[in-house]
């Protein structure tokens, strides 16, 4: 006859010595298997564990496995406790009720079937569904799926049923999927949301899940369903859209409207934190000249080039903005009004010497610039409407120069 295992804390190793003598006369034969914790057991085998070796995350882990939490000093409000939590049972150390529980355990061990079937109408139906579909019961343990649930994570059934979310998926996961479960189940009804799950492949995919609670002729939650749909591609277009309506597509760079939504929360953050924020914004002078003798194909690419070496130019916190024709804004984090005069006349005199290649000819192009530093007690409008007369102010000077505003 086979034997079952009984998984024990090391702790309790002197002990497990007189419980297998009391096993052994009642005609019961056990291996014992040492377990430094919880998850070194396989789920639904019995575990053996002091009250004091079981932490807190341990908690969600109890109702996968049979849990024996051994106490030293029993009663019942601490015992309801524990299996609340997922416990199978709770006993002082040295009740000899614990025997007779273990020769109950161990007989329907001897007794079930080595492997046993689901082919019911149910399971026939949810299989034929190609959407993921789970359920649990109220301690969160799966007690069904479909072909779909088990094939996208890799997971066989029987590896998925009488387990626990966390022997189905990493832990960072898992966490996110136990919090949301019992939020589920203590609110009721129905819940929705999205969150990644690794699959078979060892790819993430963006899920969202759709689940409902279902209740038991008391009325009370007695588990949950949920349904997942894949919406990886949808995501990832939506992100790219997204990024498409925030992105000047000739240049590559920001735009406008990417402006407009950072901005604010840059602002925040400097009254947050009592950084520094500068804005320059320049406009390339003369620029129709350009057009006019290289066409509008010349032009398209001689702002590009200007766009890229003004990248070049830049550090990795400061963005640059295409805002307009050929207007540009360039955002400089952690920055004074002096460091950013010095960063505008850099970049102005750097432009002016550098020689641009456009239809095989070299041309050499000039930038204005007005330069602000953006106070939090500044309305942004009022800072941007005085950038602006910067900007103007330079090319009344002559162009190829920057203007400061100093508040």
């Amino acid at each position: 006859m086979k034997s079952a295992i009984l998984y024990f804390s090391p702790q309790l190793a002197s002990w497990k010595t007189h419980l297998d003598t009391s096993l052994s006369s009642c005609g019961h034969t056990a291996e014992w298997q040492a377990v430094e914790n919880i998850l070194q057991a396989p789920a639904l085998s019995i575990v053996l564990l002091e009250e004091k070796d079981i932490a807190r995350q341990d908690w969600p882990i109890l109702p996968s496995r049979k849990t024996i939490v051994l106490v030293d000093e029993w009663s019942l409000e601490n015992s309801i406790q524990w299996i609340n939590r997922g416990a199978a049972n709770c006993f002082a150390k040295h009740d000899e009720h614990l025997i007779a529980w273990l020769v109950a355990e161990l007989s329907t061990f001897y007794l079930s079937p080595a492997h046993q079937t689901e082919d019911d109408i149910l399971q026939v139906i949810i299989d034929a569904i190609p959407a993921p579909i789970f359920f649990k019961d109220h301690l969160h343990i799966y007690r069904g799926c479909n072909k779909a649930f088990s094939q996208s994570l890799g997971v066989p059934r029987e590896k998925v049923i009488g387990y626990s979310v966390y022997e189905v998926a990493p832990k960072h996961l898992a966490d996110k999927y136990y919090k949301a479960d019992c939020q589920l189940l203590a609110q009721g009804g129905t819940q929705r949301y999205e969150a990644q799950v690794l699959f078979a492949d060892g790819t993430l995919h963006e899920i969202e899940f759709n689940k409902a609670v279902f209740k038991n002729a008391k009325g009370e939650s007695a588990g949950q369903v949920g349904v997942m749909l894949d919406i990886t591609e949808r995501t990832q277009l939506m992100r790219k859209l997204d990024k498409a309506t925030r992105t000047d597509p000739l240049t590559g760079t920001s735009n406008r409207r990417e402006f407009n939504l950072i901005i604010h929360d840059e602002l925040n953050l400097q009254k947050q934190f009592e950084k520094k924020l500068c804005l320059m914004t320049l406009d390339i002078d003369f620029f129709k000249k350009i057009n006019d003798k290289f066409g509008h194909g010349g032009g398209d690419q001689a702002l590009q080039l200007i766009a890229n070496w003004l990248q070049s130019q830049l550090r990795t916190t400061d963005t640059l903005f295409r805002v307009g024709g050929e207007e540009f804004y360039i955002l400089m984090r952690d920055t004074d009004i002096q460091n950013a005069l010095k960063t505008a006349e850099r970049l102005c005199k750097g432009m002016a010497t550098h020689t641009f290649l456009i239809n095989q000819q070299s041309v050499h192009i000039t930038l204005s610039a007005g330069v602000i530093e953006l106070a939090p007690t500044t309305d942004l409008e009022s800072a941007l409407d005085m950038v602006d007369k910067a900007l103007y102010e330079a090319k009344s000077d002559g162009r190829n120069c920057v203007c400061p505003v100093f508040q």
